[in-house]
């Protein structure tokens, strides 16, 4: 028995088969694995700025792209469902690589963001198993370039593109929050990386996420509006 689930892929439980779906940071195809059993039909868009290390699904359309310098390689309102985990810290300028997702998504689609959070930035460096690369704090991967980022971070980016945040908050598991005391001891002790990196993700909220849906109104690119809500400027 499961006692956690993320919220992707509670997201995934009730996505519909044979839409369009871009994973940006597609190295492993690690979103066509997990779908497809369940999703056969979806046709799998990937774009990423190295070449990938295994070979491409049949009918898998794999772009490579610096985004750092140039834009998402495909049409605007193209796709039904976009997937950025974990790819917005990377980059030098993450307002425009969410105009860019936005642009790509067809309106009244959904877009699934995460990213580490502000409580990333309180926790001490891996101390062990270097070669696992895996992250406690932040600042573990020095390809992170950029800030961590909140549930109201990502709710307000989604409004300044008149977007509509579904849904924000952090990555976390009650269950692991009531374990951690044993697991967090237990994975130091037998230097388990994997478990002590999962033991505080899910316990701290080490990431945030949000499902953003575009407005079935706006087309390509919207402009970004920046501004404070009329309720808070008149108190």
């Amino acid at each position: 028995m499961r006692f956690y689930v993320p919220p992707l892929e509670k997201f995934y439980r009730s996505m519909p088969d044979g839409i369009k779906l871009l994973d940006v940071g597609a190295l492993n195809f690690s979103q066509y694995k997990i779908l497809k059993s369940s999703h056969p039909n979806i046709k799998h868009y990937g774009v990423d700025y190295c070449d990938p290390t295994e070979p491409t699904p049949t009918g898998y359309v794999f772009k490579n792209a610096d985004l750092n310098h140039n834009p998402i390689p495909f049409e605007d309102d193209l796709f039904d469902v976009i997937i950025a985990s974990h790819i917005i810290e990377h980059l030098n300028d993450p307002i425009e690589f969410f105009k860019e997702c936005v642009r790509v998504l067809k309106p009244g689609g959904t877009f699934y963001i995460e990213a580490p959070s502000e409580r990333s930035l309180n926790l001490k460096g891996m101390p062990f198993d270097y070669d696992g690369f895996y992250s406690l704090s932040m600042y573990d991967d020095p390809t992170h370039t950029k800030r961590p980022w909140t549930p109201q971070s990502f709710h307000r980016l989604a409004r300044y593109y008149s977007a509509i945040p579904r849904e924000v908050g952090y990555v976390r598991s009650t269950i692991a929050r009531l374990l951690a005391p044993i697991l967090i001891p237990y994975a130091r002790l037998t230097k388990n990386g994997h478990l002590l990196e999962r033991a505080i993700w899910l316990s701290r909220g080490w990431a945030a996420y949000a499902f953003i849906e575009k407005s079935k109104d706006i087309k390509g690119t919207p402009p970004f509006l920046y501004y404070y809500p009329a309720k808070r400027v008149n108190k």
